[in-house]
């Protein structure tokens, strides 16, 4: 008699296509818009409703911001985000209600 082990990914839930050692995707409803955000404790969150095109996209967009996260470049939590244009410039301190999180010229959303 044999059995199928799962990966340990899908054991706790996370999209086993897209973790890895480096991070881990879980899908989870999103609005309608959002194809995917990443938590202040680097979990990236993608849209279980996008197409498998948009959800490569969200991971690849997400995984540049844990990667900023990871460097000290930024950081956010309920009250603001903290954001450095690289690990030795001051941290700029930006109030969570000023930001539009969907406006694409923040600092931070600006990579190659």
């Amino acid at each position: 008699m044999s059995f199928k082990l799962n990966n340990i990914y899908e054991v706790f839930g996370h999209n086993a296509e897209f973790s890895n050692g480096d991070r881990i995707v879980n899908e989870v409803k999103l609005p309608k818009k959002v194809l995917g955000q990443i938590n202040p404790n680097g979990v990236i969150e993608i849209n279980n409703s996008a197409t498998p095109s948009q959800k490569r996209k969200a991971v690849t967009h997400e995984t540049h911001h844990l990667e900023q996260i990871q460097k000290g470049i930024l950081r956010f939590d309920h009250n603001n985000y903290y954001y450095r244009k690289d690990g030795k410039s001051p941290i700029n301190v930006i109030p969570s209600s000023e930001i539009n999180t969907y406006d694409r010229s923040l600092p931070w959303e600006q990579h190659d």
